[in-house]
C-alpha cells in the first residue's frame, strides 16, 4: 500500500536509549538518532499539528531520552522545518515508486489513495498539505509556513505534471475533501466527501 511507502517505521532502527548516561555515540549512530527525531517529528506534526511536536512526544516516539533530543536541534522551528521537508520528500518518493510500479495507471492509483479511508485515518504518514491547513492558517510567517508553501507548490506541480492541467482545481478538491472527511470522521458524510471527490475527478478527466 502507498501509505507503507510514505513513512519509515521506527522499528527498523534500534535507537532505544534507556540506560542512563551514554558513552559518546559513533557518527553513524548520531546520524541515525537525528533521522529518527526528524521522522518522529514529521509524523507528529501531521497527526497533531505544531503544538503536538513536544520534546516528550518526539523523544518517546523516536526511542530517545530528552537529552538525545536536545543534542539534535537548537530550536523547535529548526526541527519543524526539517519535519515538513521530510514529509514532502516522502511524498515525492511515494509518487515515484507508484509511477514505477503502475506506469500510466499511477495517476488513478495516487488519487484513489489520496481520497481513501486509509489516508483519512492515518494523517501521520500522509500529505502534509492537508494535515497542516489549520496550523498554517493562523501562522503568518516562520519556517513552518515557508515549508508548507513549498510543499503545496510541489504537490500542485506533481498533479499538474500527471494530469496535463495547472493542477490547482484538482489539489483544491482533493485537499478540501480530505480535510472535510477528517473533520466528519465517524459519520456517513465523511465517506461521502471522499467518494464524491473521486467521482468529480473522473468527470473532469483527472482520474
Amino acid at each position: 500500500m502507498l501509505c507503507n511507502i510514505y513513512s519509515t517505521p521506527h522499528s527498523e532502527v534500534n535507537l532505544t536509549d534507556k540506560g542512563g548516561p551514554m558513552p559518546r555515540v559513533s557518527r553513524e549512530r548520531a546520524k541515525a538518532n537525528r533521522a529518527a527525531v526528524v521522522q518522529a517529528a514529521s509524523e507528529l506534526l501531521r497527526e497533531r499539528g505544531a503544538a503536538g511536536v513536544t520534546v516528550e512526544a518526539v523523544s518517546s516516539r523516536a526511542g530517545l531520552t530528552h537529552g538525545g533530543f536536545y543534542k539534535q536541534f537548537e530550536t523547535k522551528d529548526a526541527l519543524l522545518s526539517e519535519a515538513i521537508a521530510l514529509a514532502s520528500q516522502q511524498r515525492r518518493d511515494a509518487v515515484a515508486a507508484t509511477i514505477s510500479e503502475h506506469g500510466s495507471a499511477a495517476r488513478a492509483v495516487l488519487a484513489n489513495w489520496y481520497l481513501s479511508l486509509e489516508h483519512r485515518d492515518n494523517p501521520g504518514s500522509g500529505c502534509a498539505v492537508a494535515a497542516l491547513v489549520g496550523d498554517v492558517t493562523i501562522q503568518h510567517g516562520g519556517p513552518l509556513r515557508s515549508g508548507y508553501l513549498n510543499a503545496l507548490d510541489d504537490l500542485i506541480s506533481a498533479v499538474s505534471a500527471s494530469s496535463g492541467t495547472d493542477g490547482i482545481a484538482a489539489v483544491a478538491l482533493m485537499v478540501g475533501a480530505l480535510e472535510l472527511a477528517r473533520a466528519t470522521a465517524g459519520t456517513a458524510l465523511s465517506d461521502k466527501f471522499l467518494r464524491t471527490a473521486r467521482e468529480q475527478l473522473r468527470v473532469h478527466g483527472e482520474l
